[in-house]
C-alpha cells in the first residue's frame, strides 16, 4: 500500500513538473512571438481599408514594426474570432502592444480619437512640428510650419497686433499638454495653441510691458531669450534685467541662444557652439553678437515663468554672465567687462 502511494506521489510530480515545463515553454513561445525591436510606447497611426484581408492587415502591422509575426496575428484573430469583427478606420497603436490588444483595438469602433500631446517649454515651432508628427496627427512637419503666419491670425488674436505681418506666431505656442483629436487640422492646434496664451498671459499682464517702455512682443522677445539660458529658475528676472540693461546701454545682447537659434537644422534645433570660436561671423538678424537690439522675433516658445521675469526683471546693474563651471547651470554675473573676464579664467580656465 505504502509503495503504491510513493508511486503515485511521484507520478503526480513528474506530472506537475512536466505541466510547469510545458507551461513556461508556452509563455517563452509567446514572448518570443509578441516581441519586436521597435522600442515600445512609440505611437502609430493605422490605417485599416474596407474590406482588407487579414493576411494584409497582419503583414501591414509586420511592416510597421507592431507585430513580430504575421503568421502569430492570424492565429490570434481566428482563435478569438475577431477575423469578421475587425473594423475599417484610422486606428492609434502603440510599439508594444500585444497582439491580443492590437486586436482589441481593431475590434472597436474607432470613434474620435485623442491624442495627448506635451510641447515642452522652450522649443522651437519646428520641434512643435516634429511631435505632431510623431504621435500621428500630422504626417509632415510643414502642415503646421505653413499655418503660422501671423497675418493669419492677427484679426482673431488682438494681442497679436504688434507682431509684423511677416512675422510667425512663434513665441506664442503656449507650451503645455494638450489632447487633440488624430484628425485635427494644423489651424485648429495652432488656434487652441493661441487660445491657451490668451488664458495663460491675460490683457492685463501683457500691459505690464508698458511700465518697462517696451511693446509686449519685445518683452516676448526678451522672454524666449530668459528661457534658453536659465537652468536655475530663480535667475530668470536676474537674466532678464541683464539683457535690458545691455539694451539700455545700447550693448549688443550678445546671447548664444539666438545663433544657436539662427544655425538650427532638422538634425539639431539648438546646435552646440564650441566648434564656432567668433559666432559673430553667423550671418543671421538673429545673431545678437553681430547685430544689436532685438533680434527680429522670440526664438521659442517660453514658460509663464520666463514671461514674469521679463515683465519683471530684477533690479540690477549686471551686464554680463557666464555659466558657472560645477555643472550646476548656475551663472556668475558681473558689472563690469573685467569682473567678466575673471569670472571666465575662475569658472572655464584660460
Amino acid at each position: 500500500m505504502l509503495r503504491v502511494m510513493v508511486q503515485a506521489l511521484k507520478l503526480a510530480a513528474v506530472l506537475v513538473l512536466a505541466a510547469v515545463i510545458v507551461i513556461a515553454a508556452q509563455r517563452a513561445l509567446v514572448a518570443r512571438l509578441e516581441a519586436t525591436s521597435q522600442p515600445a510606447g512609440t505611437p502609430v497611426v493605422f490605417q485599416v481599408q474596407e474590406d482588407e484581408s487579414i493576411d494584409s492587415i497582419a503583414e501591414r502591422l509586420h511592416e510597421a514594426g507592431l507585430i513580430r509575426s504575421p503568421t502569430y496575428f492570424k492565429l490570434r484573430v481566428r482563435l478569438s474570432n475577431a477575423d469578421t469583427r475587425i473594423r475599417a478606420g484610422r486606428f492609434t497603436l502603440y510599439t508594444g502592444m500585444s497582439v491580443d490588444q492590437i486586436i482589441r483595438t481593431l475590434t472597436t469602433a474607432p470613434g474620435v480619437q485623442v491624442v495627448r500631446v506635451r510641447f515642452q517649454e522652450g522649443w522651437r515651432a519646428e520641434q512643435y512640428a516634429d511631435e505632431l508628427v510623431r504621435v500621428g496627427i500630422l504626417s509632415s512637419p510643414q502642415q503646421f510650419l505653413d499655418v503660422l503666419q501671423a497675418s493669419r491670425w492677427q484679426t482673431r488674436f488682438p494681442f497679436l497686433a504688434d507682431v509684423p505681418s511677416t512675422a510667425t506666431v512663434e513665441g506664442f505656442l503656449f507650451p503645455d499638454t494638450y489632447e487633440f483629436r488624430i484628425d485635427a487640422t494644423p489651424e485648429e492646434i495652432v488656434e487652441a495653441l493661441l487660445q491657451n496664451f490668451d488664458r495663460r498671459v491675460p490683457a492685463e499682464d501683457r500691459a505690464r510691458a508698458q511700465e518697462l517702455g517696451r511693446t509686449f512682443y519685445q518683452v516676448l522677445i526678451i522672454a524666449s531669450i530668459v528661457e534658453r539660458e536659465a537652468v536655475i529658475p530663480e535667475e530668470r528676472p536676474i537674466i532678464a534685467s541683464v539683457f535690458y540693461n545691455r539694451l539700455r546701454e545700447n550693448m549688443p545682447l550678445q546671447a548664444d541662444p539666438t545663433v544657436q537659434y539662427a544655425l538650427g537644422s532638422a538634425q539639431d534645433w539648438w546646435p552646440s557652439l564650441d566648434n564656432l570660436p567668433d559666432l559673430a561671423t553667423v550671418d543671421s538678424l538673429y545673431n545678437t553678437y553681430r547685430y544689436a537690439g532685438f533680434p527680429p522675433g522670440p526664438i521659442c516658445n517660453p514658460s509663464r515663468a520666463s514671461i514674469e521675469a521679463a515683465l519683471s526683471p530684477a533690479q540690477t546693474d549686471y551686464l554680463y554672465f557666464v555659466t558657472r563651471g560645477d555643472g550646476s547651470g548656475a551663472h556668475v554675473f558681473a558689472r563690469t567687462y573685467e569682473e567678466h573676464v575673471r569670472n571666465i579664467r575662475e569658472q572655464h580656465g584660460g
